[in-house]
């Protein structure tokens, strides 16, 4: 699927509800500034996106990394839209509609921000082709990446990181969040600011 078209339950400023899944909820902003301002001082040059959402972390991105291009892809029609709107007077952005594993991306990035609602998997999914398709994602993002490049990616709870094939772990920190809501409207007290390194 290159992009598609979704009737939300509930699609605000605020929340995103698909399926009775909560795809991302405005609860998140608290620890999505924790993350941007602890990692401020990366100041990556050239930074991709994967997933807007309700777009707190491209505003993050924005204010704390500052990036001289910063790729964002939406698979989602209505939410890419909002993209758009995004990046009007913010010459830095570019808009990406679309799956970007089916993309030819030529470009290679020194940070990569990974927050994408997998739509084809919600409410459940076989955990094998979980890991299969992790592995393969995550071999896509390291060549994507500059040589001292850097992905990143939200992890909520206070459980173990998993880690990445062909990628260093790096918990930067663990912290107390104010309550998020998460998708299965569960609440999440604690989180952490994580970041793979490829290795060598």
């Amino acid at each position: 699927m290159t992009n598609i078209q979704l009737e939300f339950e509930k699609k605000t400023n605020d929340i995103l509800i698909w399926k009775g899944q909560v795809v991302m909820s405005r609860s998140e902003e608290p620890y999505f500034k924790a993350i941007f301002s602890r990692l401020a001082d990366l100041q990556p040059k050239k930074v991709l996106e994967i997933g807007f959402g309700l777009g707190i972390s491209a505003e993050l991105i924005q204010k704390h990394l500052n990036p001289q291009l910063h790729d964002i892809y939406e698979i989602e029609s209505s939410i890419y839209r909002d993209l758009e709107e995004f990046s009007v007077g913010r010459p830095s952005v570019r808009t990406h509609l679309g799956d970007w594993r089916r993309q030819l991306i030529k470009q290679k990035y020194d940070f990569i921000f990974f927050d994408p609602f997998d739509y084809t998997e919600a409410g459940g999914g076989n955990y094998e082709k979980w890991i299969k398709s992790r592995a393969q994602m995550a071999e896509l993002m390291k060549k994507l990446l500059t040589e001292e490049g850097v992905l990143c990616h939200p992890h909520f709870g206070d459980g173990d990181v998993p880690g990445l094939s062909g990628f260093t772990t790096i918990i930067v920190e663990r912290l107390k969040v104010s309550p998020i809501l998460m998708s299965d409207e569960t609440i999440c007290e604690e989180a952490a600011v994580i970041l793979h390194k490829p290795n060598k």
